[in-house]
């Protein structure tokens, strides 16, 4: 929920929205297609933007590397890494910011992390579709909660990262490390991440304009905050949409130009409940022509798999829970 873009200017409900408004647009086009393209007023411009030299979040309170280096060469493909890492967190803690920093961030496509009590079995799983505890995907690495929200990790905690390293032409060597930092007290609400995810897409050879879709009912009143969607390099289209128990249909969001290099979460000003008994269904589309010039084989039958020739479809939910009696989503 880290919120970095001006607010208020249309009645959206994204806290990140950063399109231009319709003024802003008219002025910027009238600048470019002027002559001479006038400074204006320096006083009136924006402050220079700074960037942080290393954390975002500002100092963590503890920092997770992986737990040792790993080997990245220069180019083919490369299976998933998976890397299991033992804390030793003495007490319970509740975290109200987490960042993925990768030390190469030319070979790190991806990052699903995921907390698990102390001595359970932590395996390579699901592939992101069972949801995520932390994750980084491009524009997308860190997250800061609101007052009063926090992501629970258990003393002693196992944490897991999965690993999707991409070769960029020279051979390196990659450790990321997860910082977090932790509440100065008890959250009232706990922060998760839920996923609708399509396993059994087929889309076939030269389609352009494929869709699939996926539904599941929502067995608890369930306070969303964001979405993310997951797609490949064929991915085209992406919406949320739910149907209430009354039979009204709403769309959620509507990601009609999905941008597999700009893997954007969409942030609620205000939490959105989806009551119980609903039902919400995610639809995906696909462009598996040679138009699309992303496309590595327009000639083959593509189905669901890890690497970024292949394709997935994950629809991510986040939405929180009181702490006392909280409950998970099966």
């Amino acid at each position: 929920m880290v919120r970095r873009c001006r607010k208020g200017r249309r009645k959206e409900p994204w806290a990140n929205d950063c399109s231009l408004s319709a003024k802003d647009k008219a002025d910027l086009f009238a600048w470019l297609d002027s002559s001479d393209r006038p400074l204006g007023n320096v006083a009136d411009a924006p402050a220079k933007r700074c960037y942080p030299a290393e954390w975002s979040i500002g100092t963590p309170d503890l920092i997770i590397p992986l737990s040792r280096a790993y080997d990245i060469k220069a180019d083919g493909f490369m299976p998933y890494a998976f890397d299991v890492v033992d804390t030793d967190i003495p007490e319970d803690k509740w975290v109200t910011a987490y960042e993925i920093l990768p030390s190469e961030r030319d070979v790190v496509h991806h990052v699903i992390v995921q907390v698990h009590e102390k001595g359970a079995d932590a395996r390579d799983r699901e592939e992101g579709a069972g949801g995520y505890w932390a994750i980084y995907v491009p524009g997308n690495g860190a997250n800061i909660y609101p007052q009063g929200f926090a992501r629970k990790i258990p003393a002693g905690a196992r944490v897991s990262f999965q690993i999707h390293y991409t070769p960029s032409g020279k051979a390196k060597k990659e450790r990321l490390r997860m910082g977090l930092v932790f509440a100065k007290s008890p959250p009232q609400y706990e922060v998760r991440t839920v996923a609708v995810a399509n396993p059994k897409i087929a889309i076939p050879a030269g389609a352009s304009h494929h869709v699939e879709e996926k539904t599941q009912r929502v067995p608890f009143d369930m306070p969303v905050t964001s979405f993310m969607a997951h797609m490949h390099i064929r991915g085209k289209a992406f919406k949320y949409e739910v149907t209430h128990a009354d039979g009204k249909t709403e769309t959620l969001l509507d990601i009609p130009r999905y941008d597999f290099n700009w893997q954007l979460r969409y942030d609620y000003k205000q939490p959105k409940l989806i009551p119980r008994g609903s039902t919400v269904k995610i639809t995906a589309v696909y462009d598996n022509s040679a138009e699309n010039k992303a496309n590595p084989d327009p000639s083959r039958l593509v189905k669901w798999g890890s690497q970024t020739v292949d394709e997935m479809m994950i629809g991510y939910f986040e939405y929180f829970l009181p702490v006392s009696g909280s409950v998970a989503m099966k």
